[in-house]
């Protein structure tokens, strides 16, 4: 479970350095993801790292909702980066990414709550 605490540690840290982490300014919806994905990514992170010092190394089936998440996160963040660096203007495919992309939110949230749940504590409110 440590190695899967570094992943997602990883991941918070490639999609936006914590440290100095400029708070979303309101209104701006990739900012406000991309917060979500580190808070949520960088949260479960510790929790993993918490989970192996009490559980040890974990299952697969322990281990999964960890990892699903940081496939999440990088998958959310690489369409948020593909929806603002487009050369050509396609309103369609920029429509189907930001649907992929709130679809993706939604599982962060739900991941999120699940890895809490397995920390034993209550899950916080979704930005979904």
């Amino acid at each position: 479970m440590d190695e899967v605490a570094d992943c997602l540690l990883s991941v918070a840290w490639n999609i936006f350095p914590l440290m100095g982490k400029p708070p979303a300014r309101p209104g701006n919806r990739p900012e406000e993801i991309r917060t979500l994905l580190v808070d949520a990514c960088h949260e479960a992170g510790m929790r993993a790292r918490e989970w192996a010092a009490a559980h040890g190394a974990g299952t697969e089936d322990d281990r999964r909702p960890f990892l699903r998440l940081a496939e999440v996160g990088t998958d959310a963040n690489l369409f948020l980066g593909m929806v603002s660096g487009t050369l050509v203007a396609d309103h369609e495919r920029v429509r189907r990414r930001w649907a992929e992309i709130e679809a993706l939110v939604v599982e962060v949230s739900e991941l999120a709550e699940q890895v809490k749940g397995a920390a034993g504590e209550p899950a916080a409110p979704s930005l979904g």
